[in-house]
């Protein structure tokens, strides 16, 4: 366990509500990640992205820096301005 996980299990305890807090924020996170690796496989800038999804760039910063509580709605409206397909799955 590095320190940065324990550090997060000590104030998933002292703290009610942090872990909760902490899940969410690490998925918007992952969220991010995975909308900056696709607007970039396929070669657009943010502002040709948000032309083809319908928003603002600063909507699309937002979503890239984890900023935006993004919805699946969201998330489905840029694979489709790409024209892939968003796989959700349970692991």
């Amino acid at each position: 366990m590095t320190q940065t996980d324990d550090l997060i299990k000590q104030m998933s305890k002292d703290r009610p509500g942090f872990k909760e807090k902490f899940e969410h924020y690490n998925q918007q996170f992952d969220y991010a990640v995975a909308i900056v690796n696709l607007r970039k496989l396929v070669g657009l800038t943010q502002q040709q992205l948000a032309d083809k999804v319908g928003v603002p760039q600063s909507t699309i910063a937002r979503w890239e820096t984890g900023d935006g509580n993004i919805t699946m709605k969201n998330m489905e409206r840029i694979a489709a301005a790409v024209d892939k397909q968003l796989v959700i799955e349970f692991k």
